[in-house]
């Protein structure tokens, strides 16, 4: 019983960087709002504050959610950069990892490709078939500014989210999830669960766990942190590529299109997958 209770403890312990995840976002949301309520007040006779403040905050943040996001990604890479660092970032890595060498790096990033091009072939279908299923995960995707290709959008899903979330994931998750059992999958499975929730909703959340899986197992074989960034950059980077891809086929092929393409990414990706493991893995956390 009492094992179990240390058990149970450790898994507590491992999702506390999830609630510091979500708190740092909320932190500074609620410290922009408050910046943009001061500045709507500022310019706003009194007499008509009252009506207008809160819609002219909500507009204001609305119009500028990227921005925002970019903040809190960079938060959360300074709090979760520190504590890896701190915690384990300064020690040496165990002989049994493996040293990349450029044969891998391109496995690793035709991983992320291949999962990319997989998963959105996976949605798209979903979506064609049961509309209402993705309804709320549009929304979302839309309002956070995912769908359009900016500058400000490319630096916060290509660079600042996989920087900041395997750095809290991988970096810290799972070496907390270590703690739970000897057994590599349990650290595994904790830290994609985490991640899966990082994410916010139940969309994202599925594939994030799938892909979280991946890059723990990339981590293990590895022992590198950036290595597991390369991947999430990869993945994240190569959503650009898939409207254009689709754009060259005909739209009466499209259902075809996307069972081929889910079958060819989820192969390559599976390939890719066992080419970067092909090693032993390294044997400690």
């Amino acid at each position: 019983m009492k094992n179990v209770m240390k058990k149970i403890g450790w898994f507590l312990v491992s999702m506390l960087p999830v609630a510091l995840y979500f708190g740092i976002q909320l932190g500074c949301c609620m410290a922009v709002m408050f910046v943009l309520a001061v500045v709507e007040m500022l310019n706003t006779p009194v007499e008509l504050q009252a009506d207008s403040l809160v819609i002219g905050v909500t507009e204001q943040y609305m119009e500028n959610i990227v921005p925002i996001l970019i903040v809190c990604q960079l938060v959360s890479l300074l709090v979760f950069g520190l504590w890896y660092y701190f915690a384990w970032g300064k020690k040496k890595r165990p002989e049994s990892a493996e040293k990349p060498k450029a044969g891998k790096l391109l496995l690793i990033v035709l991983l992320g490709v291949a999962f990319q091009f997989a998963i959105s072939a996976l949605l798209s279908m979903v979506e064609m078939l049961i509309p209402s299923a993705l309804e709320e995960y549009n929304e979302l995707m839309e309002m956070a500014g995912i769908t359009e290709f900016t500058v400000l959008s490319l630096i916060s899903t290509v660079i600042l989210a996989p920087l900041s979330e395997e750095l809290a994931c991988r970096g810290v998750v799972y070496r907390l999830a270590g703690k739970i059992s000897p057994n590599f999958w349990v650290a595994n499975v904790v830290q994609a669960l985490a991640f899966g929730i990082l994410h916010g909703n139940l969309v994202q959340g599925a594939y994030a766990f799938a892909l979280g899986l991946v890059l723990g197992l990339v981590y293990r074989q590895f022992q590198n942190i950036w290595i597991c960034m390369l991947l999430h950059a990869a993945m994240n980077g190569s959503s650009v590529l898939v409207a254009p891809y689709y754009n060259l086929f005909p739209e009466n092929l499209a259902i075809p299109v996307l069972i081929v393409t889910m079958i060819l990414g989820g192969a390559a990706a599976a390939l890719c997958l066992k080419g970067v493991l092909k090693k032993q893995p390294a044997r400690q956390l």
